[in-house]
Formats: structure tokens, sequence, C-alpha cells
């Protein structure tokens, strides 16, 4: 007995078993964690790369700062006591919020609020109805990854080092700060 088969509007039939392989993969993949550069660059328009100078004065090289990241489902929402609007961003424009993210900080300890806004896509949406506080450590030349940990209906973020993709991120500090 032959599998069973689905025709989709073309003259080739896939097997059942592997519209089933590519279904897995699929949620495996969505499954994973978001690195920065896992976050869409700016996909033919519709996402965006933040830049958010989380100090006072001029903008100082990417090499005198700290930096934080977001797998793309947190965002952050004040900065030391201040809301994240009160500082200077600048951005890249696009049609979804979701994309590439980064606080830049002069060195020390610093306070963050954090919520989440999570639309990949699957038919659902979920978000955070409050925040978060996390306190991150920020070094000149480094890089404070946050992304989301959720376990049954308690969620926080999580902090990883993100150096790795410090060139792509100093590709886009550049793009957005000479942007005009």
């Amino acid at each position: 007995m032959n599998p069973p088969r689905i025709i989709l509007g073309c003259k080739k039939a896939i097997s059942c078993k592997s519209v089933a392989i590519v279904i897995s993969c699929f949620l495996l993949i969505s499954c994973a964690s978001y690195t920065y550069t896992d976050a869409p660059p700016t996909l033919g328009g519709l996402y965006s790369k933040y830049l958010v100078i989380g100090y006072d004065g001029d903008i100082k090289p990417i090499e005198e700062v700290g930096i934080v990241t977001t797998d793309g489902l947190i965002r952050v929402r004040n900065i030391d006591g201040q809301p994240e609007g009160a500082y200077r961003k600048l951005k890249s424009g696009g049609f979804y919020s979701g994309g590439r993210y980064q606080l830049h900080l002069l060195p020390g300890t610093h306070v963050l609020k954090v919520g989440f806004h999570d639309d990949r896509g699957g038919g659902t949406r979920s978000w955070s109805t409050s925040d978060v506080t996390t306190t991150v450590d920020v070094a000149v030349g480094s890089v404070v990854h946050l992304s989301k940990w959720e376990q049954g209906y308690s969620w926080g973020a999580a902090t990883s080092d993100g150096s790795a993709a410090l060139p792509v991120m100093a590709e886009d500090f550049d793009a957005l700060r000479n942007k005009k």
C-alpha cells in the first residue's frame, strides 16, 4: 500500500511524512533562542533596527561603551529609573517592531525594567502585563544579551554573553549613526 499524498496545486505530490518533517523542523526553529543576529536585519523593510543611547552627551564610539541586546521578544521599558523614550533612539524603519535592538550604556551597574511581546506568528500572541526588573553589569566592550525565559505562568529575562555578534552590531551602529 502506498503512503497518503498531499497535492499542493502542482504536478508533484508530497508525502505526509515529508510534510511532517518540514513542520517538525519549523517548530524546532521557531522555539529556538534568539541572538542578536537571529533577529531579522530589515528583511525587505519589514523589520527594524534600534539603537538606544542610554547616556547624556555625544554619541561615543562603540569601543567605549557596553551594549545590551535583546532576543526581539524582550522590550526594555525603563533604564536606571528613566523611561526608555527619554533617551535618544536611532531607528531604521520597518513595518514590524521586532528586529535588532542595541542599548549603549556607560560602564557600571544598570537597572532595567523589561516586558515582552511575542507575535512570531502561528496564530498566537502573548505579552507581559507587568514588567520585571533586571540588573546588568556593563563593561567597556562587553555585550549583555537579554532573552525571555518562561516556566508555567512565570517569565523573566535571562542574561548571556552576546559578544559573538559584536561585528554585526558595529555594522548596524555605523549604519544607524550615519543614516541621514
